[in-house]
This record gives structure tokens, C-alpha cells and sequence, in this order.
């Protein structure tokens, strides 16, 4: 290995601009932390696959966007190109988010491209039905779906620390929900709907859109946390797995509308066999010290109820009296700046400390 080693990162976009901001950070947080020479390649976008043998990496990270080719057998093509024409001693390395979807084609490519490190949000007790232990010749290491780094924080900084003197009592952002989410899809969306009628009838402001309405790019969402007392959560995941790759995700009607059924290749997932993880947007809540009323749930084992958040029931029916704790002002006050003290002071989930550790394994 050289003492000075070369990463590319493969990643896949030409659809929503600006970026999200905690896709943009997941994408390019290498660029600070990585030991190294890095370079980032859109395979999106017509390319020479002797630019990469020219570059000649060490490490070859493919990135969830570029993962997501498979679904389309022209991306797919092209992502195993890139793959192909990085030199064979260079370690691999795989970030998967959407592992619910065409699961089969992604076990098969992750072989087909020799990865020596799958990065994964999956509760380790569903790593062997997913990748099964005698068709993975890779190691797996947990990953978050985002981790918490420097631009964000400074953003965050900017709004006060004390609850007390935030104008919203509660905000929530939703993207139109998918059928193929299934009742995790239904839950994203009902939080929202039940905090803005808890707020309506105690004469609360509230920030809430639903179905993709009031989208926020660039740093405005970590802004409409800075100025809120609370937000309300669920996890990120699927009720539905698709191992086949069956669902026609562009097709795929709201689950609001009558008479969908996912198609019989698809299992239909309950409690703990569901994919969930925890969200960019948890992270951010904790950073700038937001009071979160979630669903409860593991959140990736980094929140714990009680202690981080203000657990609510799967059904929402204690939503109401959640949401009032956000009016005890002392209470909700004490759990945030506790949050921020062991979720972000600690900078265990930075991307610093992830980088760090997951080229330290990699490249050793």
C-alpha cells in the first residue's frame, strides 16, 4: 500500500439539485477525513472506463446513488464498467441504503465486483437472511444512514440552545409516500398529520407539510429545527422487502389509494423483520437540539427512549401527551442538551471517527 493512498468514490446523480444535505455530506464527507488523495466519479454521465485504470485507486467506495443503477439495466452497465476498470488490488467497498429493494440483484453484483467490505444500516440480527453467510465472501460493518460533521454543526449554532426562546412548538417535513414502504410509509406520514391537528387544537404553531409540500433544500431544514421546540419521527425503512426486484418503483401508487397490493414476490414485513434504521434527520434533531417525539423503535442503537427522544406507540395514540412534554419546558430541555452531549459533543458518530475507522479496517 502506499504511504499516500488513492480513493475514488463512485457515486450516481442527475436528478434533484441542490442535494439533499445529508446525501451531499454522505457523498463527499471523504473528501475531509480520508488520509489520502480521494476523487469523485458520476457514473451517471458518459465516461472512458481508462480514466479509472489511469487514476489507478487503492480503495474503490460505491456509493448508495451508484448502487441504485441496478434497478435500470443501462446504469447497472455502466456502474460494472467503473467497477471493472479499477486495477484488481484495489479494496472495495459497498454502502448500500435500499437493501428492500431488487435485494437479489445487489447479492449478485457485490460478488460479481469482488467487494471486500459491505457497508450496511441493517440490524445486524437481519444480516445472514439478507446476506447469506455462505454466499458472502465480504465482511460487513454497521453503518449509518449520515453522521454528524463540522458544516453541520456551525449551521446549527446559529439557533439558540434554550427551547424557551423557539417560536415553532413543532415542525415536520414529508415526501409523498410510496406504496412500497409499506406501513412504515403510513406511519411517516401520520406522525405529521397528528402533530399538526395536536398543535391546531392547543393554538400551537406548527411548521408541517405532507406529500413533498414546502420542500426545504440546502440548509433551510436544519434552520426550521433551530427555530422549533420539537419534532416528530419515525424511523427510515420498509414494511416491504423486494428480493426479486418486482416493484415498479415510478408506478408505484400512494398507499392512501384503494386496492394496491404488492406483488406475491414481495414479503410483506412486520416488527422486528422490517428494514428501519435511523434517519439523517435524528441526527440533525440532536445537533441542534431539537426535542424528538418518536415512534419508538432501536434507531440504529445510537437513541434510546427515554433518554434521547419522547417515545410514542406504534398505534399514535399517546402522540397528544408526548407532544405536551415538549411544553414542560425543564424536562424537554434537560433531554436535548443531554442528546447533544452524548450523540454530537461525544464525536462518536462523527464522520471523522467513521471515516477513520472504516479505512483503518479496510486498508490495514
Amino acid at each position: 500500500m502506499r504511504n499516500r493512498p488513492t480513493a475514488l468514490v463512485l457515486y450516481n446523480w442527475r436528478g434533484q439539485w441542490p442535494m439533499r444535505r445529508w446525501e451531499r455530506q454522505r457523498i463527499f464527507a471523504w473528501k475531509a477525513h480520508f488520509p489520502g488523495r480521494i476523487v469523485f466519479f458520476n457514473v451517471g454521465f458518459p465516461f472512458d472506463p481508462a480514466w479509472i485504470t489511469a487514476l489507478d485507486p487503492d480503495l474503490v467506495l460505491i456509493d448508495a446513488t451508484a448502487l441504485a443503477a441496478r434497478y435500470a439495466a443501462r446504469g447497472s452497465n455502466a456502474l460494472e464498467r467503473a467497477v471493472a476498470a479499477a486495477p484488481a488490488r484495489a479494496r472495495r467497498i459497498a454502502a448500500p441504503l435500499d437493501e428492500f429493494l431488487s435485494l437479489r440483484r445487489l447479492r449478485e453484483f457485490l460478488v460479481e465486483a469482488r467487494i471486500d467490505l459491505l457497508l450496511t444500516a441493517l440490524d445486524p440480527a437481519l444480516w445472514d437472511s439478507f446476506y447469506p453467510v455462505a454466499d458472502r465472501p465480504y465482511a460487513i460493518r454497521r453503518m449509518l444512514t449520515a453522521y454528524i460533521d463540522e458544516p453541520l454543526i456551525r449551521v446549527a449554532r446559529r439557533a439558540s440552545p434554550d427551547l424557551a426562546r423557539r417560536p415553532i412548538a413543532v415542525s415536520y417535513r414529508a415526501w409523498e409516500t410510496p406504496a412500497w414502504l409499506g406501513e412504515m410509509g403510513v406511519l411517516k406520514r401520520e406522525v405529521g398529520l397528528r402533530a399538526a391537528a395536536w398543535a391546531r387544537a392547543g393554538g400551537h404553531r406548527a411548521d408541517v407539510a405532507m406529500d413533498g409540500e414546502g420542500r426545504l433544500a440546502g440548509d433551510a431544514w436544519i434552520r426550521l429545527l433551530g427555530a422549533s421546540r420539537a419534532v416528530v419521527g419515525v424511523e427510515g425503512g420498509s414494511s416491504l422487502i423486494d428480493p426479486a426486484g418486482d416493484l415498479a418503483l415510478a408506478e408505484a401508487a400512494p398507499l392512501s389509494g384503494a386496492g394496491w397490493t404488492p406483488p406475491p414476490s414481495v414479503i410483506v414485513a412486520t416488527g422486528s423483520a422490517e428494514v428501519r434504521a435511523l434517519s439523517p434527520r435524528h441526527l440533525e434533531a440532536a445537533v441542534t437540539r431539537t426535542f424528538q417525539v418518536l415512534v419508538e423503535g432501536d434507531y440504529s442503537g445510537v437513541l434510546e427512549a427515554g433518554t434521547h427522544y419522547q417515545p410514542v406507540g406504534r398505534d399514535l395514540s399517546d402522540i397528544e401527551a408526548a407532544l405536551d412534554r415538549s411544553r414542560d419546558l425543564a424536562y424537554a430541555q434537560a433531554m436535548v442538551d443531554r442528546s447533544y452531549q452524548e450523540i454530537v459533543a461525544s464525536g462518536r458518530y462523527s464522520w471523522r471517527t467513521a471515516v477513520r475507522e472504516i479505512t483503518a479496517q479496510v486498508l490495514a
